[in-house]
């Protein structure tokens, strides 16, 4: 005899935190109708903005990673003391062999600051924010934060992670000064928490952005592509070239400004960045010698600087509701 399918019914109630944020995921072998979902303001005299949107992910081997996003509300404004419905009816989500659906939402605020660097001590929760402008925040303020890496040990070994996960508000129970307060986010199990800068995703280059100034391919020109990665705690950027670079260690070679593009975990991969900025190592034609020659003839690396940065802060202005029934078909 068949058995009938479970039904479910889940609350995702979270804070709205700044960068893009996954609220859900269908999972394998269920289908989810959003009943629905909604944004309140909860700050003091703001007017904040919400894009909500369904995003369609390809799982097929061949389209694997692709995706198209369907924006339900863009840049909706939400007035004072007031809420903005974005679903009162039925959306359905599904997870198939071919394709994964997922809701996510992007909030625009007053108040996000960068984080420049936290301590976080594993054993009472204690954590310190250090920003790279004057945060703006009072004792007793409610906060959100996005985006934060962390190296930590676990059964594993070393693995990295981005905090929070799920998301959370904190209240700010100290201010040093102006550039750093401190919170309590919890103990997770004693393991202690190493702060490091953003991850980034290459996403597409300029081609013939990067020219070479001395040896054998003097005037030469490359072009980045996909397999192009940047450690932002060694400031090594390893280029794969469209064709055989043919360069050797200690060559010298220049970058165009703003002609490699990429998303970081600041903001969880949101927004595209370009560089070398103006005010980069790698910017403005400063030639930088080729460190390393890898193996392979397509590839070489170079150092471009270190990145300091990584992670978001802002105070608690949004929260977000919905109600959803998950169908499994498994």
């Amino acid at each position: 005899m068949a058995i009938a399918p479970l039904n479910k019914f889940l609350t995702i109630a979270v804070p709205v935190a700044p960068g893009l944020q996954e609220l859900y995921k269908a999972p394998v072998g269920t289908s989810a109708i959003v009943l629905y979902a909604q944004v309140s303001n909860v700050g003091v005299n703001t007017f904040p903005t919400v894009t909500f949107t369904h995003k369609r992910t390809s799982v097929a081997t061949r389209t694997i990673g692709n995706e198209r996003n369907n924006r339900i509300v863009k840049d909706g404004e939400i007035p004072p003391n007031d809420a903005l419905v974005l679903i009162d009816g039925r959306l359905v989500l599904e997870r198939t062999a071919l394709i994964s659906d997922s809701l996510t939402l992007t909030g625009i605020q007053s108040g996000i600051t960068t984080i420049n660097n936290v301590t976080y001590t594993s054993s009472t929760g204690l954590t310190t924010v250090t920003t790279l402008v004057p945060h703006g925040l009072s004792v007793n303020d409610q906060i959100t934060m996005a985006g934060i890496a962390f190296t930590c040990p676990s059964t594993a070994g070393i693995t990295s992670s981005i905090f929070p996960a799920p998301q959370a508000a904190f209240t700010v129970e100290k201010v040093v000064n102006n550039i750093t307060f401190e919170t309590n986010t919890g103990f997770v199990n004693n393991l202690p928490h190493t702060f490091r800068p953003s991850f980034h995703r290459f996403v597409r280059a300029t081609p013939n952005c990067i020219t070479v100034t001395s040896g054998a391919q003097n005037n030469a020109t490359i072009s980045p592509i996909k397999g192009t990665t940047y450690d932002s705690v060694t400031g090594i950027l390893s280029v794969t070239a469209a064709a055989p670079h043919n360069l050797t260690t200690n060559d010298n070679i220049e970058f165009d400004n703003n002609t490699l593009v990429f998303k970081c975990s600041q903001d969880n991969y949101f927004q595209e960045k370009s560089y070398p900025r103006s005010t980069d190592p790698a910017a403005n034609g400063n030639n930088l010698g080729v460190t390393t020659f890898v193996g392979i003839a397509n590839t070489f690396t170079v150092n471009v600087g270190v990145t300091t940065t990584g992670g978001l802060v802002g105070p608690l202005q949004m929260e977000f509701i919905c109600s959803i029934l998950e169908n499994s078909t498994s």
